[in-house]
């Protein structure tokens, strides 16, 4: 069993789940009847073993990958796929219908995580504190999976895009390329790509619906974008990934000089303002 806590006023309704990664279930427009958070209908919601494989039990939600994406070998041992943090329990501190705080314990990583979801007016506000306690290079992303219901425009101030990998994808590097930032539901694109974003924001656009991110650029200063139009999985779903790293890969990252390198402890956050 799992539990599922609840963030809730006039403007929106929030649902959070501790054991599953700890993460958002639900983000509802309750004045527009929207909903901005994607699950896996072909999925059973629910508690996963620790070090599943990441893309065959992807339920959805808004959650974390730390310490790293791809499988990396650390000095504490070998990383599972996409981290560990997405399929931990993370144990709650306070919960109430404006403020739930929850921490994780005992990752593998010897690392540790508190996160604050605030919620105020149309605004909801998630800060981080983040204890690194290894030497290695590590990843800390937001995977934030938003559905796409008929057509979705990303508005940012972009100003170069890239194929995060060659052999996947058919937006990138081809003539269809307007339809990374211009989504349509089942159109059957898909690709993932880094985004250089001059600012700290971006701006998503459904229907008469809209979400305005806002991260922290010092710690997130890179931001991945996947996506599948229905073409991958059979999904439709945006995932906004702003990240501490500029590569995937530990070695690419290491290339490009564009990786974090614990031990470190940092605060860093993200909101989105729903319209």
């Amino acid at each position: 069993m799992y539990k599922k806590l609840t963030l809730e006023n006039s403007d929106l309704k929030i649902i959070i789940s501790p054991e599953l990664g700890g993460r958002v279930l639900s983000l509802f427009n309750k004045k527009k009847e929207f909903e901005w958070v994607w699950n896996n209908k072909n999925l059973i919601e629910g508690i996963v073993p620790k070090g599943t494989n990441y893309d065959d039990n992807w339920q959805g939600g808004w959650e974390e990958l730390f310490p790293n994406d791809a499988i990396e070998k650390f000095s504490w041992g070998t990383g599972y796929d996409h981290g560990e943090t997405w399929s931990h329990a993370w144990k709650v501190n306070e919960s109430s219908n404006k403020k739930i705080i929850l921490e994780t314990s005992n990752l593998d990583s010897g690392s540790k995580i508190c996160k604050t979801y605030s919620l105020n007016g149309n605004k909801l506000r998630v800060e981080y504190c983040l204890r690194v306690s290894f030497k290695d290079i590590f990843l800390f992303k937001l995977h934030l999976a938003i559905p796409i219901y008929s057509r979705c425009n990303i508005k940012g101030n972009f100003s170069k895009i890239k194929k995060v990998e060659d052999s996947f994808g058919n937006i990138l590097d081809t003539e269809d390329i307007t339809h990374f930032l211009n989504l349509e539901n089942n159109s059957k694109f898909f690709d993932f790509g880094y985004v250089e974003n001059e600012g700290n924001h971006l701006s998503l656009h459904q229907e008469n619906n809209s979400l305005k991110l806002t991260y922290d650029k010092e710690f997130l200063n890179y931001l991945w974008i996947f996506q599948s139009q229905g073409g991958w999985m059979g999904h439709n779903v945006l995932v906004l990934e702003p990240a501490s790293n500029g590569k995937k890969l530990f070695k690419d990252a290491i290339y490009y000089d564009e990786y974090k390198k614990g031990p470190m402890s940092v605060e860093t956050y993200y909101e989105v303002c729903i319209t």
